[in-house]
C-alpha cells in the first residue's frame, strides 16, 4: 500500500510542482467556454463528495460522465498527508482525461479546532474562537498561511473556510467556537487576515455562511433557522464581516440555509434571488464564486427535492452546488440542472456566467499551470509534504493556543497549582489527553487521584463517588453542558475549591458560576490542553481575552 502511495505521489509532484507561467488568459478562458458542451458546463457547477480513500468507480463517473467541477474531502477520505496527496493526484489525473482536461477544485473544511478534516500527520490549529481570544491579526494571518501551505502540499486548492458568522447567540448549537467572537469588528479583522494568509499561499478561501448564521438557536443540519432582525441591524452587524471579506478579495462565499424574512420572506438564503443576486451581487458588488452549503442538510432537504433545490439555487445566483453524500441525489442534481438548461429555465448566458467565474477562480489558484521536472524522491527534504505538520507549524499552533488561554475567574491564592502537591488533588475529565497531560506535568503524583468523567453524566451516581475522596482541591476539564452541570452540583455540595477548564465552548463556564477558578481553553487538541496545563501550574500567564460574553 505504501509503495502505491509513493508512486502516485511522484505523479502528484509531476502534476502540481509548478512555475509561475502557463496560466490562462481571459481570451483562452472564453475559447474554452465556447468549446465546452452543455453537459460539461453543468458539471462545472457541481462539488460532489465521494467515498473511500482511493479513486473509485463513483469518483471516476462523477468526473468523466458528469464533468464535476470539484470534489470535497471529508474524514472518510482521509488517512494521512501521503494518502491524501495520492488521492488528489488520482482525481486530477482522471480530470485530465475529460474532453477539455479542466482541473478540479479539491475542497475541504479545514477551519481549525472542532472542524479539522486533515489531522493525523498535519498541524491541528486551535479554532477561530481561540484566535478571537488572542485578538491578534498577525496570528490569524499565520493560521491562514500555514493552513494553505499544508493543504496545497496535499493537492487541496479550495478551503471552505473561514467562518465569518458573528456568534451573538450563546445558544447557537452549530457555530459557537467556529466563530471569531461576538464582535463584528473582531470577526472582520481576524477573518480577513486569515483570508489573506490563505489566498496568498495558493489556496482559495470561502467566507461562510452568508448572510450570517451566528444569531440562530437552530442547527441548519437539522432544521431551518430563522433570523428575524430588521434590515438596519442585518446591514450593520451580520453583513459587516462579509463586506470586509469582499473588500479583501475573498475568492468564494458560501450561502447559509437560513431564512431572513426581512430580506426574503419565502426562501432561505441559499435559494433566494433577493439575497444572492440583489444583495450579494448587486448591492455589495461581489464578483467571486457563490457556493451553496450542503444541499443534503435538513434545512433544505426537508422542504425541497435535491434536484429542484439545485435549480433554484442557480436561479437565485449561486455558481456551485455542494452535494457531498448521496449518489442518487448527486445524479438527480446533475440531471435536473441539465434539463433546466434545455428548458431554458437556466439560460446558457446565465450558465456561462457561472462557468466563467469557476474557470477564472481555478486559474487564480494555479490549477491550469503546467508541471516542471519531476521530483524522484517524495520523502526528500525538499518534498512538498515536508512542510505538513512541520515543527515550525506546530510552534505557531502552540503560540496561538498559549496566547488564547483565558482566565475567566480566579479566587486569589488558588492558582498556580503545585507540580508537587502535598495535599490530595482530584482530577476529573472525560478527556484522556487532558488527564495525561496534567499528570505528566507533575513531578510527584502521590497525592493526585484521577477519575474519568463520562461524556454523558449521571450526576446522582457520580457525585457521591467524587465526594468520597475528600480532596483539598478539584481540577475538572469539561466539554459539554452535562459535565458543566455536574461541576455546578459538585460546587453546591462541597467547600473544596474547584478549578474548571472548558476544553470547548467558554459558555460552559457560565453553567458552573460558583467554582473558585474558571479557564477557557476553547479547544481539546494537544496544543490548547498543553497551554492550559502550563497556566494551571504557573509556567505561563493567561493572556487571552474572552471574545464572547458569558451569560
Amino acid at each position: 500500500m505504501y509503495n502505491k502511495y509513493k508512486i502516485l505521489l511522484i505523479f502528484f509532484l509531476i502534476f502540481f510542482a509548478t512555475n509561475h507561467a502557463d496560466t490562462l488568459t481571459d481570451a483562452e478562458i472564453e475559447a474554452l467556454i465556447d468549446r465546452m458542451s452543455v453537459e460539461e458546463k453543468v458539471g462545472q457547477l457541481l462539488i460532489f463528495g465521494v467515498g473511500g480513500r482511493d479513486v473509485g468507480p463513483v469518483a471516476k463517473a462523477h468526473i468523466t460522465k458528469r464533468f464535476v467541477g470539484g470534489v470535497v474531502l471529508y474524514a472518510r477520505n482521509i488517512k494521512d498527508p501521503t494518502q491524501v496527496a495520492a488521492l488528489t493526484v488520482g482525481l486530477q489525473q482522471v480530470a485530465q482525461e475529460t474532453p477539455n482536461a479542466i482541473p478540479l477544485f479539491i475542497a475541504i473544511d479545514q477551519e481549525g479546532g472542532i472542524v479539522t478534516r486533515l489531522d493525523k500527520g498535519a498541524t491541528v490549529l486551535p479554532g477561530n474562537l481561540a484566535l478571537g481570544a488572542t485578538r491578534s491579526k498577525m496570528l490569524a494571518e499565520k493560521a491562514g498561511e500555514l493552513t494553505a501551505i499544508e493543504l496545497a502540499a496535499v493537492g487541496v486548492n479550495l478551503n471552505l473556510a473561514p467562518v465569518m458568522d458573528i456568534n451573538t447567540n450563546p445558544r447557537n448549537p452549530v457555530i459557537g467556537v467556529r466563530s471569531y467572537g461576538e464582535s463584528h469588528d473582531l470577526v472582520s479583522q481576524l477573518g480577513t487576515a486569515y483570508i489573506r494568509g490563505l489566498q496568498r499561499n495558493g489556496v482559495l478561501a470561502t467566507a461562510k455562511h452568508f448572510p450570517g448564521h451566528g444569531d440562530t438557536n437552530v442547527d441548519s443540519h437539522k432544521k431551518l433557522p430563522v433570523v428575524t432582525h430588521n434590515k438596519k441591524r442585518i446591514n450593520t452587524i451580520e453583513l459587516a464581516p462579509f463586506n470586509a471579506a469582499i473588500k479583501t478579495g475573498v475568492a468564494a462565499i458560501m450561502s447559509a440555509h437560513v431564512l431572513y424574512p426581512a430580506l426574503d420572506a419565502e426562501m432561505p438564503a441559499t435559494l433566494s434571488y433577493p439575497i444572492l443576486t440583489r444583495l450579494l451581487r448587486q448591492m455589495l458588488g461581489y464578483n467571486g464564486l457563490i457556493i451553496t452549503d450542503d444541499l443534503e442538510m435538513k434545512a433544505i432537504d426537508d422542504q425541497y427535492e435535491t434536484g429542484e433545490a439545485a435549480v433554484l439555487a442557480i436561479q437565485a445566483g449561486a455558481d456551485m452546488i455542494l452535494v457531498p453524500w448521496t449518489l442518487k441525489k448527486q445524479q438527480r442534481v446533475y440531471n435536473a440542472l441539465r434539463q433546466a438548461v434545455r428548458r431554458r429555465d437556466i439560460t446558457e448566458t446565465r450558465l456561462n456566467d457561472s462557468v466563467r467565474r469557476i474557470l477564472k477562480s481555478k486559474n487564480d489558484c494555479g490549477a491550469f499551470e503546467k508541471p516542471i521536472i519531476p521530483i524522484e524522491n517524495p520523502n526528500a527534504i525538499n518534498s512538498p509534504l515536508a512542510v505538513v505538520g512541520s515543527l515550525k507549524h506546530r510552534e505557531i499552533a502552540q503560540t496561538i493556543a498559549t496566547q488564547a488561554i483565558t482566565l475567566v475567574k480566579n479566587t486569589k491564592g488558588i492558582l498556580p497549582l503545585s507540580a508537587e502537591p502535598q495535599e490530595p488533588v482530584l482530577l476529573i475529565s472525560s478527556s484522556r489527553l487532558f488527564s495525561n497531560t496534567f499528570l505528566k506535568a507533575h513531578t510527584d503524583l502521590t497525592h493526585i487521584d484521577s477519575v474519568s468523567m463520562p461524556a454523558q453524566v449521571n450526576a446522582k451516581e457520580l457525585l457521591p463517588l467524587l465526594l468520597m475522596s475528600k480532596p483539598s482541591i478539584i481540577v475538572a476539564g469539561i466539554v459539554n453542558a452535562q459535565q458543566a452541570d455536574l461541576i455546578h452540583q459538585l460546587s453546591q455540595k462541597t467547600e473544596v475549591p474547584i478549578v474548571v477548564i472548558s476544553l470547548k465552548s467558554p459558555y460552559l463556564l457560565g453553567k458552573c458560576p460558583d467554582v473558585a477558578c474558571a479557564i477557557a481553553a476553547y479547544d481539546g487538541n494537544y496544543h490548547s490542553i498543553a497551554a492550559a496545563v502550563e497556566v494551571l501550574l504557573g509556567k505561563k500567564h493567561a493572556l487571552g481575552k474572552l471574545p464572547v460574553t458569558i451569560p
